[in-house]
């Protein structure tokens, strides 16, 4: 069974809130992913979307077409199932497991960090884009990856 929670954030505030609160709780996973691996996931993210890690490298020709496409990306909610060059697929995706209390302390340095990191540089596939653009984006993936991880009731 690969059931998602329909999750949905206003701002990055309230993603981080969720992902704390999944990390309070006993969770189970209906994707291929780990909850110490998707809060690890995340983390990575917001540390290349403000900097702190070097992005994987992202081939030409999609650094050329996705900025053209990042208004089209932004109207939506992410869908699973997009599979990343392999080098980013290693980066964002190691194969080693994490516990989520350690992936926890990671996501809130990483969240420290892109708060306070003004302006953002460009995005490593779309490019240009504003603060608004990129909390957007980002609590976009968080609704995806989170999705997967579903609190245990009773």
């Amino acid at each position: 069974m690969n059931t998602r929670r329909l999750l949905q954030f206003s701002n990055l505030d309230h993603a981080i809130e969720e992902a704390e609160r999944l990390a309070n709780v006993p969770t189970r996973i209906t994707g291929q992913h780990s909850h110490g691996q998707i809060i690890r996931h995340l983390a990575l993210t917001m540390d290349v979307a403000c900097g702190h890690e070097p992005s994987p490298t992202v081939p030409w020709l999609i650094r050329t077409v996705a900025p053209w496409l990042k208004r089209k990306a932004l109207a939506k909610p992410v869908k699973p199932g997009f599979k990343l060059p392999a080098s980013a697929e290693s980066f964002f995706w190691p194969n080693s497991d994490i516990e989520v209390p350690v992936a926890m302390v990671h996501l809130r340095d990483s969240w420290r960090r892109y708060q306070s990191c003004s302006p953002l540089p460009p995005h490593p596939v779309f490019g240009k884009m504003t603060q608004d653009e990129h909390d957007k984006l980002q609590c976009m993936h968080f609704a995806l990856h989170l999705s997967f991880v579903h609190p245990v009731i009773g």
